[in-house]
């Protein structure tokens, strides 16, 4: 919340929420052990062959163990939930009717691969700013939820932009001459963090011994800062089972990096295929070809445009940047954030997606699809909740169709597990 900042083009009332952490085996175990369904570990499906004399249905599967142990489920229905990334796997690993994978006949799977356009940007001075408000406020349900900055609806649609926000950022990490203890002791911190993680707060800095010596000086000089801030770590953090979210630290003076998240547009040529490389359990391993487009470069680069015009306008402060660093900084984390989106994508017209609003393939009647894969678009936002909506929906389709669907059960080769209910 930045006072004094009004504007008809960004908002700063929508919040992100982050979720409990769940420990889905204490949570879930004595449910799972006391209903029909039948949970097995370590084993991987890897292979849904077409049915003999059934064109359109799949089964039994093929699953197999690091062990060496192979079986087969047979089951009515199949729901492939395994990530943006293995879904289209698993699909190409099975040939079907074409021949050129499951549910490929019209070579989509693995297409218009899409994740999020990330990076940190710029300097941000809000000292004129009535008042500055960047961390987490605690929901009544105990939830941390922060504000952003959101490109509202409108200004998408005038700018001829896709979704975008920011959010206030700490000065760069690397740099020394920030002096302050806190992002010092995160710096110096830097073997422990984590990859991902990592290289947003480091990115590709490298620094010597007189670098780490001037952090090594931050910490010691700013010491009741950097006392107050890792106590505040192992309690919130460490400790904690709902842990602090991320890192937040104020600078004195008010001037802040900008960190923004984009939506990617679907592009065809985006996408995951099969390589040469075979893993331990015999399945071909995949290639990524992630690819982003002028209208994603374009996004980014007319809402930065357009926030610092909104920042001078309401006289709160100044954000400066280098615009052409835009697409170099939008694009150094490559496929960013772990969310791997439309590689099955759903829709209509079975030349273009892969599923349809049933979430079940195109090509056979009893495969579905739960997750992230079958996202059309990408949004901007971490895409769990919409993952949830629609799993929760093909459970309710499923369920429904439980007790009148016509397709036969497949007679297993091997070791068969019962099918259960949805």
């Amino acid at each position: 919340m930045i006072g004094g900042f009004e504007s008809d083009v960004f908002s700063t009332n929508t919040l992100e929420r982050s979720s409990c952490p769940t420990d889905f085996g204490a949570r879930y175990r004595n449910r799972l052990a006391k209903g029909r369904i039948r949970v097995i570990q370590h084993a991987n499906l890897c292979h849904l062959p077409i049915q003999e004399g059934q064109a359109r249905l799949v089964g039994p599967a093929d699953v197999r163990t690091l062990e060496g142990k192979t079986f087969t489920v047979a089951a009515r229905a199949y729901v492939l939930a395994t990530g943006g990334l293995e879904v289209p796997r698993v699909l190409l690993n099975s040939p079907g009717v074409s021949g050129r994978g499951l549910g490929n006949a019209n070579d989509v799977v693995g297409r218009y691969y899409m994740c999020h356009l990330a990076g940190t940007i710029g300097t941000m001075d809000l000292s004129k700013a009535t008042s500055v408000w960047h961390g987490y406020d605690v929901s009544d349900e105990g939830i941390y939820c922060r504000r952003r900055l959101a490109l509202r609806p409108q200004a998408q649609r005038d700018l001829h932009a896709g979704n975008f926000i920011a959010r206030l950022h700490h000065p760069r990490i690397p740099d020394a001459g920030h002096r302050n203890g806190i992002l010092s002791a995160l710096y110096l911190a830097r073997p422990i963090v984590p990859y991902e993680y990592a290289k947003r707060l480091y990115g590709d800095a490298t620094g010597g011994v007189g670098n780490w010596l001037a952090h090594a000086r931050n910490v010691v000089t700013d010491v009741p800062n950097t006392v107050r801030f890792l106590t505040h770590w192992l309690l919130n953090r460490t400790l904690a089972e709902r842990k602090f979210p991320s890192v937040i630290v104020r600078p004195a003076n008010l001037r802040f990096s900008l960190d923004f998240h984009a939506e990617q547009v679907p592009n065809a040529d985006s996408r995951v295929t099969l390589g040469d490389g075979v893993d331990a359990l015999g399945m071909r391993r995949i290639h990524i070809d992630w690819q982003y487009t002028p209208q994603d470069v374009a996004t980014v680069t007319l809402a930065l445009a357009a926030l610092a015009r909104e920042i001078e306008r309401t006289g709160v402060g100044h954000f400066s940047y280098d615009p052409a660093e835009v697409e170099a900084e939008m694009t150094r984390y490559g496929a960013y954030g772990g969310h791997h989106i439309g590689t099955a994508r759903m829709g209509s017209d079975p030349a273009s997606s892969v599923v349809n609003a049933d979430s079940r393939l195109h090509e056979a009647d009893n495969v579905f699809i739960a997750g992230s894969a079958v996202f059309p678009t990408s949004g901007q936002a971490n895409p769990t909740l919409s993952i949830v909506a629609l799993a929760l929906r093909l459970a309710d389709h499923l369920q429904s169709h439980a007790n009148v669907c016509a397709l036969p059960l497949p007679k297993a080769s091997t070791t068969a597990l019962s099918p259960t209910s949805p």
